[in-house]
């Protein structure tokens, strides 16, 4: 789609592509809208300001997350230095490749070096952390009541702090 103008074809700049999409796709108002710090402004002030404009609603909520780097530079596509989870899951356990990415907040970079062993945060410290998991829940197995499941126990004081971690802008860390 393009329209001529004075200085050469003109086409919808991407703010409007993506207004466009979240109103087919999403309708006029949706829960949470998130993207990269980098995206705040000008991409989501554009967002929120042509859906206004139409008198739409838009988003309820903004989730900004910090970036994943490696090297200490941005992970993107266009610098060529992405990892794809299918490449990362065939040397780790998919567990710990989410418990790597959910263990910080959401706002904090993460630095991704997938050969670094040792370091702290490393996918082997999460992979560790993963069989420490697993090991607990085997030897709680053998203490707990008949029955029980983690649905059942929403009555506990733990799930209430957990709970209130999770509400509290998605403290993963604390939860």
């Amino acid at each position: 789609a393009s329209w001529p103008s004075p200085w050469g074809p003109g086409r919808p700049g991407w703010h409007l592509e993506c207004s466009a999409m979240a109103g087919k796709y999403l309708g006029d108002t949706f829960d949470i809208h998130g993207g990269g710090i980098d995206l705040r402004f000008p991409h989501h002030e554009n967002e929120l300001a042509q859906s206004a404009a139409a008198g739409l609603g838009f988003a309820r909520y903004w989730m900004h997350n910090a970036w994943v780097t490696m090297s200490g530079e941005k992970m993107s596509k266009s610098l060529g230095n992405t990892a794809l989870v299918s490449e990362v899951t065939k040397n780790y356990d998919p567990r710990a490749v989410r418990f790597f990415l959910l263990a910080p907040h959401y706002r904090s970079t993460i630095e991704f070096s997938p050969d670094d062993e040792d370091s702290r945060g490393s996918l082997a410290e999460a992979e560790k952390a993963i069989e420490r998991i697993d090991s607990f829940l085997e030897r709680a197995d053998e203490y707990l009541e008949p029955g029980w499941h983690a649905a059942t126990s929403q009555r506990r004081p733990e799930w209430a702090a957990f709970e209130s971690a999770m509400n509290d802008d998605l403290s993963t860390p604390t939860a």
